[in-house]
């Protein structure tokens, strides 16, 4: 070791390998990571409201509608949500208006985010490694899919990276960036809004513009506070202690986004406890020629597993493959037999490529540098900076639950349903939306994610026979242990799947940087197959989830979708309302019992009145039924209104559209006709 890379030892840095450093710009790195965030942008935001809602974005919507109309949020556990995406929202609505666009938009940022944030990782995966992994982001149909859904899903995603990465760059000695400095920034802002919000009330103000005023009178006087402090934190350690602030701050915003929150940080700790007994093992055991041993020795105990799980589980075994055959053959949509051939390919290549990788790999593999520890990470701090770091921390975490669970302090009364909220989980975790099957992650996975499914496992054994890279083992454990957990979960729904496609996507990544990265031909050759054909696959799985059978419910991200059918009895509703002297003064009476997300489509009706049971008596211009209420229907206001047409909401709900005689104005016919009497 030169004097050089011990001077950067003792100043706590990592060592580098040559190949991997540059002088002035990397030009090669930024054009990349542009083309790469531009594929995850437009993807992402472009005709973000092409598909309609769905029922969870309708609800969610009711929820921001009654925050952004009246100033009122009440958190219930009984929800199963937690209160920060109405809030975040609320702000995109103040300035874009309440619309499809505006609420999606807050949330597709966040998606846009997750892929920036794993750019971040380029010092623990290396150059390619990283590209990857933020590609295979970019791409991925789930990612993209909720991204472009008004849902708590893809914050969650976004705050347990946020975690990961923040305290990766506490630990390695990193330098506040920019980014950090933002990202703080905004947390400050965020923290001082009930001051802004409450102050106006507290000086008993009345009127917009002396309310207006005063407000932001107040924000600048934030800001300039802002300043300072971010300030005095950049002279303290570098900024250091802001990261882990940052990562405190996305903790616990992780559970005022969703509670389930204890199941991610309870398999971080667990794959942390994993990392630190696997380094345990002699060293001498992964030198070679053990190393070609224990190389083998993983996909044979995997292969074991399986064929012990195969003869456990026959039936569900059985109705996996079944299911995805019938996924890719046609039988009830599209023949994509053709994408099931490339898959397959790609699993072939994969077993290939790690078999490859176990006879020629050498202990000093280029491929599989490990950021070098810092030997004592918190060197030259004293009692006092530990201190008050702690007290940060716990400042940080205390204040944004009680901010966000109390609804910024208008309803403290609200903060104890933070706690009840897990009797609401634990109940529901084991009675609702059971339907899917034991094997249902592995098999919507399959079908939709494949290359992240199975680079990542291929990743994960190469880290584990290396035992170089700690932080790739802990993505591993990560990303397996989630998928473990939710599988024995009886309770399954698409989107939960993203929580371990996201550490999933690490490992994937790392493995093709790896060995494109490597020294060894065969092993760059397989490495860029691999990715040719994992980008590949995302692309088109893409394009068809997102733009195409976005409302298809073989598909595995559309669940108890809305149908784009419905909207056409939207656009109905409004032609009818327009023809009438009231406008959207007119009545509407919803006497389905199916009608999310409704709600949210005719939010600017005054007098939309959502029944969900049959009324004796209704003199509405507008009225939606439900085609198994047709003899009701008819019985009660036959005479009186005329059928429109029939529309889906979704799979097996068909709704009725019903106008009076007078708006119908000679459209329609009548309700006996419809049902052919």
């Amino acid at each position: 070791m030169n004097q050089n890379e011990e001077n950067a030892l003792e100043e706590g840095h990592e060592l580098v390998p040559v190949s991997r450093q540059t002088n002035g710009y990397d030009t090669t790195w930024i054009a990349t990571s542009g083309l790469i965030l531009f594929i995850a942008g437009f993807l992402r935001f472009f005709w973000i409201e092409l598909k309609p809602l769905h029922h969870d974005e309708g609800v969610n919507g009711h929820f921001l509608t009654n925050l952004f109309r009246n100033g009122v949020y009440h958190y219930d556990p009984g929800n199963y949500h937690g209160p920060d995406l109405y809030f975040l929202s609320l702000s995109f609505s103040k300035v874009f208006g309440l619309n499809t666009t505006s609420v999606r938009f807050s949330v597709a940022i966040f998606g846009f985010l997750t892929v920036v944030l794993a750019l971040y990782l380029k010092r623990f995966l290396g150059r390619t490694g990283t590209l990857a992994t933020a590609f295979f982001l970019a791409l991925s149909p789930g990612m993209v899919f909720i991204s472009r859904y008004f849902i708590h899903e893809i914050l969650f995603v976004f705050l347990s990276l946020s975690i990961v990465v923040a305290v990766l760059m506490f630990f390695y000695n990193e330098k506040l960036g920019i980014g950090g400095i933002i990202w703080m920034a905004l947390l400050m802002m965020v923290c001082f809004m009930p001051v802004s919000v409450m102050g106006t009330s507290v000086l008993g103000l009345t009127g917009y513009y002396p309310i207006l005023a005063v407000r932001l009178a107040i924000v600048v006087v934030e800001c300039v506070l802002i300043f300072f402090v971010l300030r005095m934190l950049l002279d303290w350690k570098s900024g250091r202690p802001v990261y882990l602030m940052l990562a405190a701050a996305s903790f616990a915003l992780l559970y005022a986004t969703k509670e389930t929150g204890f199941i991610t940080h309870g398999t971080m700790l667990i794959a942390l406890a994993c990392v630190f007994i696997w380094n345990k093992f002699p060293g001498s055991l992964f030198k070679k020629p053990k190393l070609l041993y224990v190389a083998l020795a993983f996909p044979a105990l995997i292969g074991v597993v399986k064929i012990a799980a195969v003869a456990f589980y026959y039936d569900d075994s059985k109705t996996f493959l079944k299911q995805i055959y019938t996924f890719f053959s046609g039988s009830n949509g599209p023949n994509q037999i053709w994408l099931l051939a490339i898959i397959m390919l790609m699993c072939a290549v994969s077993a290939i490529s790690y078999f490859l990788f176990a006879f020629r790999v050498t202990p000093e593999f280029e491929g599989f540098e490990n950021p070098v520890p810092v030997a004592d990470r918190l060197r030259g701090w004293g009692t006092a900076d530990k201190a008050l770091v702690g007290a940060a921390v716990f400042f940080v975490v205390t204040y944004l639950i009680v901010l966000f669970f109390t609804s910024f302090f208008q309803y403290p009364s609200d903060l104890p349903n933070f706690f009840r909220a897990y009797a609401f989980w634990a109940k529901t975790g084991t009675t609702d939306h059971t339907q899917n099957g034991r094997l249902a992650y592995f098999r919507w996975l399959m079908e939709i994610e494949s290359p992240l499914l199975v680079l990542s496992a291929i990743g994960f054994m190469v880290s584990l026979v290396l035992r170089k890279h700690r932080f790739v083992i802990f993505t591993g454990f990560w990303a397996w242990g989630l998928t473990a957990a939710y599988t024995i979960i009886s309770y399954k729904t698409p989107w939960l799947a993203l929580s371990f496609t996201l550490p999933m996507a690490v490992c994937a990544g790392y493995l093709i940087g790896s060995f494109l990265e490597s020294g060894d031909k065969v092993l760059k050759i397989a490495g860029a197959v691999l990715g040719i054909l994992a980008s590949v696959i995302l692309a088109y799985q893409t394009y068809d989830q997102n733009f195409v059978r976005h409302d298809d419910e073989e598909m595995p991200y559309v669940y108890a979708h809305t149908r784009r059918g419905f909207e056409d009895m939207i656009t109905e509703i409004r032609k009818f309302s327009d023809r009438s002297t009231k406008k959207k003064e007119i009545v509407l009476d919803v006497v389905s019992q199916d009608y999310w997300p409704m709600p949210w489509y005719v939010n600017d009706f005054k007098h939309a009145n959502f029944h969900g049971r049959m009324i004796d008596n209704s003199d509405a211009e507008v009225i939606v039924g439900k085609s198994d209420q047709a003899t009701e229907l008819a019985e009660k206001f036959g005479s009186r209104y005329k059928f429109i047409g029939e529309y889906p909401l979704r799979p097996g709900v068909e709704l009725w559209l019903l106008v009076r005689n007078d708006l119908a104005a000679g459209e329609g016919k009548s309700i006996y006709e419809k049902m052919g009497k």
